[in-house]
């Protein structure tokens, strides 16, 4: 009985303090042979409201056996949670690079109208295309995308049209793409779906039109568990209609845990993202893998603010410890640090990077760590 009132008020403490557990980072990985071999990462970081703001990738350097990084995208919301601007940078010599910016509008209902995306060249923004999205009856029914002829928005040989299909039960059927010839639309792309009878995607195929008829050339299938959660998805890809490969992906969960407890990068930032994908974790998802991959996904790591990604990585020495408790602050400049007891209440507080517990009782704390940024950051910490 101790110890489950104990991991209970630690979970309640935790959840006070510092919100829901976080979604982290994903590390992915590819077997060698031998081992295990780091090789991208991807950090997530959000903002009050558990939005997604910001995800930055990076890849493993084997020669200076650091991790670098690639990318970073950032995300701004309105007040209704839904993303209004999509800022997509590259690093070139640890240097931020613009590359390409997406602003989307909603109409007095929340329904996602435009996406507009523009390229960055010598320093100024340039419309590049835009989409125009059309409902009926509260539901997207087609989407026009335009390019951007230097003047004015045209017809051009990136435009695109695509007509969304419904079945009698709401669900879709299809969405049919056609592209721009010149002169007119012709048939292109076309994505059909296939439900199982709990009205959730069995499988999906990406099919071009060869002129007479479609032709299947991606096969998506998901298997699904009692709880909804996708646990199986296999790829088969066609070469001209004959099959050319498969490829099977598994995803592990807690079952005993819901993923909306978590903050996760999975939620739909615009109100569309899962109408032509599948919403696959219903429990906290822990891992994917396939073949000689696999992906793993981190909870509850220190959190910092999005200028300084090192604070994430800080460490505290030995946990657990039975006295001293040294803190790592040589990746950032530390500000000031906070322990807290399972009940909330804040026994310690110092500006140094050791701690004495030797007055502390034996259990578990929460270090909570401050930089001079106002970044924030927090571990658990065993006293035995």
């Amino acid at each position: 009985m101790m110890k489950k009132t104990t991991f209970l008020f630690f979970t309640i403490i935790s959840v006070s303090l510092f919100g829901q557990t976080k979604l982290t980072s994903s590390l992915s990985e590819y077997y060698d042979g031998t081992n295990w071999v780091s090789s991208n990462k991807t950090a997530f970081i959000y903002d009050a409201n558990n939005n997604l703001t910001e995800e930055k990738e990076l890849s493993w350097d084997v020669s200076s056996n650091q991790w670098q990084t690639d990318r970073k995208n950032l995300y701004t919301y309105n007040s209704n949670n839904k993303t209004i601007v999509e800022l997509y940078q590259s690093y070139d010599a640890n240097t931020i690079v613009h590359q390409s910016r997406t602003t989307n509008t909603y109409n007095s209902s929340g329904n996602l109208m435009q996406i507009l995306d523009e390229k960055y060249e010598n320093s100024v923004w340039i419309n590049s295309s835009k989409v125009d999205i059309t409902y009926s009856n509260n539901r997207i029914v087609s989407g026009l995308s335009y390019d951007w002829n230097g003047t004015a928005w045209a017809y051009g040989d990136d435009s695109g049209q695509t007509i969304i299909n419904y079945n009698t039960n709401g669900t879709i059927s299809s969405s049919v793409s056609e592209s721009w010839d010149g002169s007119n639309w012709v048939a292109d792309y076309k994505a059909a779906y296939s439900y199982n009878v709990d009205n959730k995607v069995s499988m999906e195929e990406d099919q071009t039109w060869d002129g007479t008829a479609w032709i299947v050339e991606y096969r998506t299938e998901y298997t699904y568990d009692a709880n909804g959660n996708v646990v199986g998805e296999m790829q088969t890809y066609f070469n001209e209609g004959v099959e050319a490969g498969s490829n099977n992906e598994t995803y592990f969960f807690d079952t005993t845990k819901l993923m909306s407890s978590f903050t996760h990068p999975f939620n739909d930032k615009t109100g569309i993202e899962y109408l032509f994908s599948v919403n696959k974790f219903v429990n906290k998802i822990l891992s994917e893998a396939s073949n000689n991959y696999r992906l793993t996904y981190n909870y509850g790591e220190a959190t910092a603010g999005v200028n300084d990604f090192s604070l994430v990585n800080f460490a505290v020495y030995p946990n657990p410890t039975n006295n001293k408790l040294s803190l790592d602050d040589s990746g950032f400049s530390l500000k000031n640090v906070e322990l807290f007891n399972i009940l909330g209440k804040k026994v310690m507080t110092s500006t140094t990077n050791q701690l004495n517990l030797e007055n502390l009782v034996n259990g578990i704390y929460v270090l909570k760590v401050q930089d001079e940024k106002g970044n924030i950051a927090s571990k658990r910490i065993v006293k035995n």
